[in-house]
Protein backbone atom coordinates (compact mmCIF):
# COMPACT_ATOMS: atom_id res chain seq x y z
CA UNK A 1 0.00 0.00 0.00
CA UNK A 2 1.32 3.46 -0.93
CA UNK A 3 0.40 7.11 -0.52
CA UNK A 4 -0.56 9.43 -3.34
CA UNK A 5 3.14 10.11 -3.98
CA UNK A 6 3.90 6.38 -4.11
CA UNK A 7 5.74 6.42 -0.71
CA UNK A 8 5.37 3.10 1.13
CA UNK A 9 3.39 3.01 4.39
CA UNK A 10 4.98 0.83 7.08
CA UNK A 11 2.40 -0.86 9.31
CA UNK A 12 2.87 -3.09 12.37
CA UNK A 13 2.15 -6.69 11.62
CA UNK A 14 -0.21 -8.76 13.73
CA UNK A 15 2.72 -10.81 14.91
CA UNK A 16 4.57 -7.73 16.24
CA UNK A 17 1.42 -6.44 17.95
CA UNK A 18 0.91 -9.79 19.66
CA UNK A 19 4.53 -9.85 20.82
CA UNK A 20 4.24 -6.35 22.30
CA UNK A 21 1.05 -7.22 24.18
CA UNK A 22 2.65 -10.41 25.47
CA UNK A 23 5.60 -8.43 26.87
CA UNK A 24 3.28 -5.98 28.67
CA UNK A 25 1.14 -8.79 30.15
CA UNK A 26 4.22 -10.73 31.35
CA UNK A 27 5.71 -7.60 32.96
CA UNK A 28 2.48 -6.85 34.84
CA UNK A 29 2.18 -10.47 35.98
CA UNK A 30 5.74 -10.56 37.31
CA UNK A 31 5.23 -7.25 39.17
CA UNK A 32 2.01 -8.48 40.73
CA UNK A 33 3.68 -11.74 41.72
CA UNK A 34 6.33 -9.78 43.64
CA UNK A 35 4.10 -7.09 45.19
CA UNK A 36 1.08 -9.13 46.33
CA UNK A 37 2.84 -11.55 48.73
CA UNK A 38 4.71 -8.67 50.41
CA UNK A 39 1.87 -6.13 50.42
CA UNK A 40 1.15 -6.40 54.17
CA UNK A 41 4.84 -6.14 55.01
CA UNK A 42 5.22 -2.99 52.89
CA UNK A 43 2.14 -1.44 54.49
CA UNK A 44 3.48 -2.15 57.99
CA UNK A 45 6.84 -0.58 57.21
CA UNK A 46 6.04 3.01 56.25
CA UNK A 47 8.59 5.58 55.08
CA UNK A 48 10.65 7.41 57.74
CA UNK A 49 8.73 9.86 59.90
CA UNK A 50 8.21 13.12 58.06
CA UNK A 51 9.27 16.42 59.52
CA UNK A 52 6.63 18.23 61.54
CA UNK A 53 6.63 21.80 60.30
CA UNK A 54 5.40 24.40 62.74
CA UNK A 55 4.98 27.76 61.09
CA UNK A 56 5.67 30.89 63.09
CA UNK A 57 2.90 33.50 63.01
CA UNK A 58 3.59 36.39 60.67
CA UNK A 59 3.79 39.72 62.48
CA UNK A 60 1.93 42.49 60.61
CA UNK A 61 3.98 45.56 59.73
CA UNK A 62 3.86 48.24 62.37
CA UNK A 63 3.45 45.85 65.28
CA UNK A 64 7.17 45.23 65.88
CA UNK A 65 7.60 48.40 67.88
CA UNK A 66 4.50 47.66 69.96
CA UNK A 67 5.72 44.15 70.76
CA UNK A 68 9.20 45.40 71.63
CA UNK A 69 7.71 47.96 73.97
CA UNK A 70 5.56 45.28 75.58
CA UNK A 71 8.55 43.03 76.10
CA UNK A 72 10.53 45.87 77.68
CA UNK A 73 7.69 46.67 80.04
CA UNK A 74 7.40 43.00 81.00
CA UNK A 75 11.11 42.84 81.74
CA UNK A 76 10.74 45.90 83.93
CA UNK A 77 7.89 44.32 85.85
CA UNK A 78 9.84 41.12 86.48
CA UNK A 79 13.08 42.87 87.33
CA UNK A 80 14.66 42.04 83.97
CA UNK A 81 14.71 38.30 84.69
CA UNK A 82 15.20 36.14 81.61
CA UNK A 83 14.71 32.45 80.99
CA UNK A 84 17.69 30.44 82.24
CA UNK A 85 20.21 29.75 79.50
CA UNK A 86 21.27 26.20 78.77
CA UNK A 87 24.46 25.23 80.48
CA UNK A 88 24.93 21.94 78.59
CA UNK A 89 24.08 21.07 74.99
CA UNK A 90 23.77 17.60 73.50
CA UNK A 91 23.57 17.00 69.76
CA UNK A 92 21.30 14.47 68.04
CA UNK A 93 23.51 13.56 65.11
CA UNK A 94 22.49 13.45 61.46
CA UNK A 95 21.64 9.88 60.46
CA UNK A 96 20.96 8.81 64.05
CA UNK A 97 17.54 7.43 63.06
CA UNK A 98 19.35 4.62 61.23
CA UNK A 99 19.87 1.83 63.74
CA UNK A 100 23.56 1.29 64.48
CA UNK A 101 24.62 4.86 63.66
CA UNK A 102 25.97 7.21 66.36
CA UNK A 103 22.99 8.97 67.93
CA UNK A 104 23.63 11.38 70.84
CA UNK A 105 26.85 13.37 71.04
CA UNK A 106 28.35 13.09 73.57
CA UNK A 107 26.98 9.63 74.23
CA UNK A 108 27.90 9.83 77.92
CA UNK A 109 28.18 13.15 79.67
CA UNK A 110 28.53 14.61 83.18
CA UNK A 111 25.92 17.30 83.87
CA UNK A 112 26.27 19.65 86.88
CA UNK A 113 23.46 19.32 89.42
CA UNK A 114 20.48 21.56 88.55
CA UNK A 115 22.06 22.81 85.32
CA UNK A 116 19.87 23.28 82.23
CA UNK A 117 20.34 21.00 79.22
CA UNK A 118 19.31 21.53 75.59
CA UNK A 119 19.19 18.85 72.89
CA UNK A 120 19.88 20.05 69.33
CA UNK A 121 18.41 17.86 66.56
CA UNK A 122 20.72 17.87 63.53
CA UNK A 123 18.98 14.87 61.98
CA UNK A 124 16.35 15.05 59.21
CA UNK A 125 13.57 13.42 61.25
CA UNK A 126 11.99 14.16 64.67
CA UNK A 127 13.45 12.71 67.88
CA UNK A 128 13.03 12.91 71.65
CA UNK A 129 15.29 12.62 74.69
CA UNK A 130 13.31 10.77 77.36
CA UNK A 131 14.63 9.53 80.69
CA UNK A 132 14.46 5.76 81.19
CA UNK A 133 15.82 2.58 79.67
CA UNK A 134 12.96 2.24 77.18
CA UNK A 135 9.20 2.30 76.72
CA UNK A 136 8.85 -0.66 79.08
CA UNK A 137 10.51 1.29 81.94
CA UNK A 138 7.75 2.20 84.45
CA UNK A 139 9.64 5.41 85.25
CA UNK A 140 10.03 6.42 81.60
CA UNK A 141 9.81 10.20 81.21
CA UNK A 142 9.48 10.95 84.93
CA UNK A 143 12.78 12.80 85.27
CA UNK A 144 12.67 14.55 81.89
CA UNK A 145 11.14 14.28 78.42
CA UNK A 146 11.86 16.82 75.68
CA UNK A 147 8.79 15.72 73.68
CA UNK A 148 9.14 15.87 69.88
CA UNK A 149 12.15 17.84 68.63
CA UNK A 150 11.73 18.52 64.92
CA UNK A 151 14.59 18.29 62.44
CA UNK A 152 16.90 21.28 62.72
CA UNK A 153 15.30 22.47 65.96
CA UNK A 154 16.25 22.29 69.63
CA UNK A 155 14.44 21.49 72.84
CA UNK A 156 13.56 24.02 75.49
CA UNK A 157 16.01 23.99 78.42
CA UNK A 158 15.53 20.89 80.56
CA UNK A 159 16.52 20.76 84.23
CA UNK A 160 17.19 17.52 86.08
CA UNK A 161 15.23 17.85 89.30
CA UNK A 162 14.64 15.13 91.85
CA UNK A 163 18.18 13.79 91.35
CA UNK A 164 21.33 13.71 93.43
CA UNK A 165 25.01 14.04 92.70
CA UNK A 166 26.38 10.76 91.34
CA UNK A 167 23.07 9.55 89.85
CA UNK A 168 23.32 7.93 86.41
CA UNK A 169 20.25 8.62 84.27
CA UNK A 170 19.76 6.55 81.10
CA UNK A 171 17.63 8.04 78.36
CA UNK A 172 16.41 7.16 74.87
CA UNK A 173 14.40 8.40 71.87
CA UNK A 174 10.72 7.43 72.00
CA UNK A 175 10.44 7.53 68.20
CA UNK A 176 13.57 5.40 67.72
CA UNK A 177 13.98 3.36 70.96
CA UNK A 178 17.34 1.92 69.87
CA UNK A 179 18.86 5.41 70.34
CA UNK A 180 20.18 5.43 73.92
CA UNK A 181 22.56 7.42 76.07
CA UNK A 182 23.42 8.25 79.70
CA UNK A 183 23.68 11.36 81.87
CA UNK A 184 25.73 11.41 85.08
CA UNK A 185 24.85 14.07 87.65
CA UNK A 186 27.95 15.93 88.82
CA UNK A 187 28.56 18.66 91.43
CA UNK A 188 26.51 21.83 91.08
CA UNK A 189 28.13 24.29 88.71
CA UNK A 190 28.26 28.08 88.67
CA UNK A 191 24.79 29.58 88.43
CA UNK A 192 23.11 26.30 89.28
CA UNK A 193 21.63 27.69 92.48
CA UNK A 194 19.61 30.32 90.61
CA UNK A 195 18.46 27.77 88.07
CA UNK A 196 17.35 25.38 90.80
CA UNK A 197 14.83 27.90 92.15
CA UNK A 198 13.21 28.63 88.80
CA UNK A 199 10.46 26.81 86.93
CA UNK A 200 12.07 25.66 83.73
CA UNK A 201 10.15 24.83 80.52
CA UNK A 202 10.95 21.32 79.54
CA UNK A 203 11.32 19.97 83.09
CA UNK A 204 9.15 16.93 82.63
CA UNK A 205 8.24 16.27 86.23
CA UNK A 206 4.87 15.29 84.80
CA UNK A 207 4.93 11.86 83.21
CA UNK A 208 5.08 12.01 79.43
CA UNK A 209 5.14 15.82 79.18
CA UNK A 210 8.07 17.23 77.23
CA UNK A 211 9.92 20.47 77.03
CA UNK A 212 9.88 20.87 73.25
CA UNK A 213 8.89 24.18 71.74
CA UNK A 214 5.37 22.90 71.13
CA UNK A 215 4.81 22.17 74.80
CA UNK A 216 6.83 24.99 76.31
CA UNK A 217 3.72 26.35 78.04
CA UNK A 218 3.35 23.26 80.22
CA UNK A 219 4.04 24.15 83.86
CA UNK A 220 6.87 22.25 85.49
CA UNK A 221 6.99 21.43 89.19
CA UNK A 222 10.34 21.59 90.99
CA UNK A 223 10.82 18.71 93.41
CA UNK A 224 13.56 17.21 95.54
CA UNK A 225 14.87 13.66 95.55
CA UNK A 226 12.78 12.80 98.58
CA UNK A 227 9.53 13.85 96.86
CA UNK A 228 10.22 12.72 93.32
CA UNK A 229 7.91 9.72 93.61
CA UNK A 230 4.97 11.99 94.45
CA UNK A 231 5.36 14.27 91.45
CA UNK A 232 2.00 15.51 90.18
CA UNK A 233 0.72 14.46 86.80
CA UNK A 234 -0.47 17.07 84.33
CA UNK A 235 -4.25 16.81 83.70
CA UNK A 236 -5.09 15.03 80.47
CA UNK A 237 -1.65 13.53 80.08
CA UNK A 238 0.00 10.31 81.08
CA UNK A 239 0.25 6.56 81.09
CA UNK A 240 -2.72 4.38 82.10
CA UNK A 241 -3.63 4.49 85.78
CA UNK A 242 -5.73 2.22 87.94
CA UNK A 243 -8.84 4.26 87.07
CA UNK A 244 -11.33 2.35 84.94
CA UNK A 245 -11.62 3.91 81.50
CA UNK A 246 -15.07 5.07 80.42
CA UNK A 247 -14.15 4.73 76.73
CA UNK A 248 -11.37 3.33 74.55
CA UNK A 249 -9.74 5.02 71.58
CA UNK A 250 -7.75 2.66 69.35
CA UNK A 251 -4.97 3.46 66.91
CA UNK A 252 -5.44 0.67 64.33
CA UNK A 253 -2.75 -1.29 62.52
CA UNK A 254 -1.49 0.63 59.49
CA UNK A 255 -2.59 4.03 60.85
CA UNK A 256 0.82 5.50 60.02
CA UNK A 257 0.17 4.99 56.29
CA UNK A 258 -1.48 8.17 55.03
CA UNK A 259 -5.02 7.49 53.85
CA UNK A 260 -5.60 4.54 56.19
CA UNK A 261 -8.01 4.82 59.16
CA UNK A 262 -6.17 6.76 61.87
CA UNK A 263 -8.27 6.43 65.03
CA UNK A 264 -11.09 4.07 65.95
CA UNK A 265 -13.48 5.71 66.41
CA UNK A 266 -12.29 8.89 64.71
CA UNK A 267 -15.11 10.76 66.48
CA UNK A 268 -15.60 9.86 70.13
CA UNK A 269 -18.13 11.22 72.65
CA UNK A 270 -17.43 11.24 76.40
CA UNK A 271 -18.55 13.05 79.56
CA UNK A 272 -16.63 15.58 81.64
CA UNK A 273 -14.42 13.66 84.05
CA UNK A 274 -14.23 10.51 81.94
CA UNK A 275 -10.92 8.73 81.44
CA UNK A 276 -10.23 7.54 77.89
CA UNK A 277 -7.86 4.62 77.32
CA UNK A 278 -5.73 4.92 74.17
CA UNK A 279 -4.42 1.64 72.72
CA UNK A 280 -1.76 1.76 70.00
CA UNK A 281 -2.30 -1.35 67.87
CA UNK A 282 -0.01 -0.07 65.11
CA UNK A 283 3.64 -1.02 64.60
CA UNK A 284 4.95 2.55 65.00
CA UNK A 285 4.76 5.22 67.76
CA UNK A 286 1.83 7.67 67.86
CA UNK A 287 0.28 10.37 70.03
CA UNK A 288 -3.16 11.80 70.71
CA UNK A 289 -2.64 15.55 70.98
CA UNK A 290 -5.33 18.22 71.14
CA UNK A 291 -5.35 20.72 68.28
CA UNK A 292 -6.11 20.84 64.56
CA UNK A 293 -2.49 20.31 63.54
CA UNK A 294 1.08 21.25 64.48
CA UNK A 295 0.40 24.93 63.65
CA UNK A 296 -2.36 25.20 66.26
CA UNK A 297 -1.05 27.55 69.01
CA UNK A 298 -3.05 25.59 71.61
CA UNK A 299 -1.82 22.15 70.58
CA UNK A 300 -1.06 19.87 73.52
CA UNK A 301 -2.25 22.37 76.14
CA UNK A 302 -5.50 20.53 76.95
CA UNK A 303 -4.40 16.92 76.56
CA UNK A 304 -1.47 15.02 75.06
CA UNK A 305 -0.63 11.36 75.57
CA UNK A 306 2.96 12.01 74.49
CA UNK A 307 4.57 9.14 72.56
CA UNK A 308 2.72 5.80 72.80
CA UNK A 309 4.98 3.08 71.46
CA UNK A 310 3.72 0.20 69.32
CA UNK A 311 1.57 -2.15 71.39
CA UNK A 312 1.47 0.21 74.39
CA UNK A 313 -1.34 2.25 75.91
CA UNK A 314 -1.90 5.75 77.24
CA UNK A 315 -4.84 7.69 78.55
CA UNK A 316 -6.64 11.03 78.36
CA UNK A 317 -8.38 12.52 81.40
CA UNK A 318 -11.20 15.00 80.70
CA UNK A 319 -11.62 16.35 84.25
CA UNK A 320 -10.46 19.85 83.34
CA UNK A 321 -12.19 20.05 79.95
CA UNK A 322 -15.33 22.05 79.30
CA UNK A 323 -18.23 20.63 77.23
CA UNK A 324 -17.52 21.06 73.54
CA UNK A 325 -15.69 19.59 70.54
CA UNK A 326 -11.93 19.07 70.64
CA UNK A 327 -10.01 18.15 67.47
CA UNK A 328 -6.91 16.02 67.96
CA UNK A 329 -4.10 14.60 65.84
CA UNK A 330 -0.88 12.58 66.00
CA UNK A 331 2.18 14.82 66.47
CA UNK A 332 4.36 12.20 64.74
CA UNK A 333 1.97 11.73 61.78
CA UNK A 334 0.00 15.02 61.52
CA UNK A 335 -2.31 13.64 58.84
CA UNK A 336 -3.89 11.38 61.48
CA UNK A 337 -6.82 13.35 62.92
CA UNK A 338 -9.94 12.82 65.00
CA UNK A 339 -12.51 14.63 67.15
CA UNK A 340 -13.54 14.26 70.78
CA UNK A 341 -16.90 15.61 71.96
CA UNK A 342 -17.19 16.29 75.69
CA UNK A 343 -20.72 16.48 77.08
Amino acid sequence: MTTHDESPIIRTTKKRLAQGLAIVVITLAVGAGIAVPFWNQMAQTPPPVSTLVIESPVTPEGEDEIQEGTEESQEGETGGAAAPAAGTTITILAGSSVQGNPDYEPDEIDVPLNENIVWINEDTVPHTATSGTGAEDPNSGKIFDTSIINAGEESSPVQLTGVEEGDEIPYYCQVHPYMTSTLTVGPAGAGAASNATSSTPGNASSTGVGGGADNASATSTTTTATTNSSTATTPGVGAPSATTAAATLKIPQGASVQGNPAYDPDSITVKVGDTIAVDNEDSTPHTVTNGKDATDPNMGKLFDTSIINAGDSGEIVTTDLQPGEYPFFCSVHPYMTGTMTVQ
